[in-house]
């Protein structure tokens, strides 16, 4: 079992994963991933969190995906095809190595979080700051962040999807919903009439706002995990080593 699951407690989610029934796994995954969506919905209509928090807190998702990318990038075993993707190490060209690439989507898709992050605060504070509860920021960012990293155990390793992706596949997944996601924001902004809009209290926009994005990433998480074969059981238990049994 990799080591990252081993220190996160993972490892029986990824298990589970490789011996649910083909489908069910991919269910589960998308159930957890609009129960976690719904979270932020909830809050905003129980008024403990208003437009500028959901901003924010979706940036702070926004960070969650880029982290498990880097390790579904550093992870997958499907090999690239060299004629189509090549790189360069001091003038000599090289095969493609997942952790090379995944260094360079950690340092790209990084700009683009950082600018994320520094757009999401801006029109944060211009709709009012945070305005949301502390009990309830904590709530978003912890069923946010980890329905990512259940997904990743049930599938990237439950369900070995690592065996099939390649890492330049691999790398590509997060950039359309990111796109998205900032149309969606940016919509969102201009439903409340800017900064001298509505104030942050208005439900309708941040519903909005939440709904469609909750629809995108359904659409793209059941695009991604399509069904696929179990993972082996036995790769995922621990390997011995020298002088174990």
């Amino acid at each position: 079992m990799p080591l990252l699951l081993r220190l996160l407690g993972l490892g029986s989610v990824a298990r589970a994963g490789s011996q649910l029934p083909p489908g069910l796994p991919r269910v589960v995954s998308s159930v957890l991933l609009v129960v976690a969506n719904l979270v932020p919905v909830w809050g905003v209509l129980r008024g403990d969190l208003g437009v500028g928090d959901v901003f924010v807190l979706y940036w702070i998702e926004n960070v969650a995906v880029w982290l498990v990318t880097i390790v579904k990038i550093a992870t997958a075993r499907a090999k690239d095809d060299a004629a189509r993707l090549t790189m360069t190490l001091n003038g000599r060209r090289v095969e493609p190595d997942p952790r090379v690439m995944a260094g360079f989507f950690a340092f790209h898709y990084g700009l683009f979080t950082l600018v994320h992050g520094v757009f999401a605060f801006v029109l944060a504070f211009a709709t009012g700051g945070f305005t949301g509860s502390a009990g309830f920021w904590v709530l978003s960012v912890l069923v946010l962040v980890w329905s990512h990293v259940l997904s990743l155990a049930l599938h990237w390793f439950g369900r070995d999807e690592r065996v099939r992706a390649t890492p330049s596949r691999t790398m590509l997944l997060p950039y359309p919903r990111m796109v998205v996601l900032h149309l969606s924001v940016i919509g969102a902004f201009f439903l409340l009439g800017g900064p001298d809009g509505r104030p942050a209290e208005a439900i309708g926009p941040v519903v909005l706002l939440c709904g469609l994005k909750t629809l995108v990433d359904l659409g793209f998480h059941l695009r991604e995990h399509r069904s696929s074969p179990p993972a082996d059981p036995v790769a995922l238990e621990p390997r011995s080593g020298p002088g174990q049994r």
